[in-house]
């Protein structure tokens, strides 16, 4: 970089000057020239006024003789040439050579001029002589003012130019040494200059490497000093932001590698941006990770899909992936900033939880399958009791078969719950005629809309009429959600139940016209034995089961449930499955 910057500033400065030397000298050489040539042109002009009246009276005369031993005289003197040249072109007198020898001068330029505009003048070679010349001519007029002839002075053009070159020799050493000169000084220009721009170059390069204590020493007070004060403040600025980022980075490897869930920061090409050892536990991957695509490390099909989402929907997405024999709840979201994306991705290990779930749900299962038989002879018994007792004793026994009814109830929906929890249920896809099914469940529950005088009204959608599912568990999910709806509503109350194509998907809605619940509650309706109110739900025979059974109904055909719902106004639920 030094030689560079002094071998450009030398060529840039070498050029200048050879240019600005080489035009003086052309310059200086042309104005010397026509200089000595306007002198010699004067002088000419002079001579040849002189000898014009010194031969104007021998003119008239004609004694020609006479005109020319004088005009050989007069040369000789002067060291001119000189020509007389009659009017009609005729050389009557010639200084060099002889007049007889010579040709007729009539085409002459210089003497054309001396006739048209009374002075003639041109260089031009000459072919007596074989030489450029230089050539004045005036006309002679005698006493009567009439034309008569031409005197031409005449001189070599050698010895002007024999000087120039003398001149121009002067003038091309003089700039050689001023060229060298020059260019010395430019040397020296160049070093002073490029000097402070090296000692910045290699402070600049210590930065670069990151030794943020380097500093620069210039006692100088121009732009270069200002640029060096400036250097030394991003220098220390720099080296205090990159304390502070390491400071910061400290802390979240610390972080990191202190989490006990698997974090993966992905970039825009689905690289591994960012993993910690939590996740390095996980995948098992033996080699450095970051910077493989996250297929290399890990292969899941769920986790694609959720990454899928992700990039599709730039929302929170979470999912529940398989993995090693290990359950992880995924969540992953977007990080979006112009020209930069992320996608993290946090791995939570669920496996405990799902194993205790398992247990727990094997538990009830079991218990609920062993409550059921007892229950079911307690229940025959006290219907037994009921009917031959007497009527002093027949309440107890009524109040007997009526929670053994509701035991029996809970147990029952204890197992479905169970069964769908361990998908033991065989889910089997077949088309479901809504309208069909909904008229029917209308049916079952006529009795009960009769009574509380409740309007029902079914609005399908023509494209969504029919989708594939469970019959079985689908009707037994509308079961639960229009017993809820006539339970729960106010008399002469609504129940619509309509559907619409949205996205290849159906969405199913539920809703009355009842108390409603509260803002509170609805977070866990759908949980187990969650009741809002346990005196009237235990009063209706509800078991707190039903939306959970309703729930795990929709998960097991890849549906989602939403509610709404405001006290006092009524409770709207919303079911989105998908078509086929």
């Amino acid at each position: 970089m030094r030689l560079n910057i002094l071998f450009r500033h030398f060529i840039s400065y070498a050029i200048i000057i050879v240019f600005l030397t080489t035009i003086i000298t052309i310059i200086v050489s042309r104005e010397f020239k026509r200089s000595n040539i306007n002198n010699l042109t004067t002088s000419l002009e002079k001579q040849a006024d002189i000898i014009s009246a010194e031969i104007a009276d021998l003119l008239s005369e004609k004694k020609y003789s006479e005109i020319d031993s004088l005009v050989g005289l007069i040369a000789r003197q002067i060291e001119t040439r000189i020509t007389i040249i009659r009017v009609d072109g005729k050389v009557i007198a010639e200084s060099d050579y002889r007049e007889d020898k010579m040709e007729d001068h009539s085409s002459r330029p210089e003497f054309i001029q001396a006739i048209q505009s009374g002075k003639g003048k041109i260089i031009r070679f000459s072919k007596t002589v074989n030489q450029n010349m230089l050539y004045v001519a005036v006309p002679i007029r005698n006493a009567d003012n009439r034309l008569v002839a031409v005197v031409r002075t005449s001189a070599y053009l050698a010895q002007i130019e024999q000087s120039i070159k003398q001149i121009n020799r002067k003038i091309i050493g003089s700039a050689i040494i001023l060229t060298i000169l020059a260019l010395l000084l430019s040397i020296i220009t160049s070093r002073n200059l490029t000097k402070p721009i090296r000692v910045i170059s290699k402070v600049a390069e210590q930065i670069k490497s990151g030794q943020f204590n380097a500093r620069l020493v210039l006692n100088r007070k121009d732009e270069i000093g200002r640029l060096a004060g400036s250097i030394n403040e991003m220098a220390e600025s720099l080296g205090t932001m990159f304390d502070s980022l390491n400071e910061e980075q400290g802390k979240i490897k610390t972080i990191l590698s202190s989490m006990t869930e698997g974090l993966i920061v992905l970039d825009e090409k689905n690289r591994i941006a960012l993993v910690n050892d939590s996740f390095k536990n996980i995948s098992g991957y033996p080699d450095e990770i970051q910077g493989k695509y996250y297929w290399e490390v890990i292969q899941n099909t769920a986790l694609e899909n959720l990454i899928r989402q992700v990039n599709i929907t730039n929302a929170l997405q979470n999912q529940e992936i398989e993995f090693k024999d290990k359950f992880f709840w995924a969540s992953a979201i977007v990080i979006s900033r112009p020209h930069y994306k992320r996608i993290v991705i946090l791995l939570h290990d669920v496996t405990e939880y799902k194993n205790l779930e398992k247990i727990k749900s094997e538990f009830v299962a079991n218990v609920s399958h062993e409550l059921k038989t007892p229950l079911t002879s307690i229940k025959g018994f006290a219907e037994t009791l009921e009917d031959e007792a007497s009527p002093k004793y027949k309440k107890f026994a009524e109040t007997i078969r009526r929670n053994a009814d509701r035991l029996i109830n809970i147990v029952s929906d204890l197992l479905t719950i169970s069964e769908l929890e361990r998908n033991e249920l065989e889910i089997n896809l077949e088309p479901i005629d809504l309208s069909l099914m909904l008229n029917n469940i209308k049916k079952i529950f006529a009795g009960k809309i009769k009574a509380k005088k409740i309007s029902v009204k079914i609005e399908l959608g023509e494209d969504a009429k029919e989708f594939k599912g469970d019959a079985f568990l689908i009707e037994q999910m509308f079961v639960n959600l229009i017993d809820n709806a006539v339970k729960y509503n106010k008399e002469k109350g609504k129940i619509l139940v309509r559907s619409f194509k949205f996205d290849n998907q159906i969405k199913i809605e539920v809703e009355d016209t009842g108390i409603g619940i509260g803002e509170e509650h609805c977070p866990r309706i759908f949980e187990r034995f969650y009741v809002v109110d346990k005196s009237r739900s235990r009063k209706m025979g509800g078991t707190g089961l039903g939306l959970a059974i309703v729930k795990h109904i929709v998960l097991s055909h890849n549906g989602k449930i939403d509610v709404e719902s405001e006290l006092g106004k009524g409770t709207k639920f919303v079911i989105t499955l998908p078509i086929a």
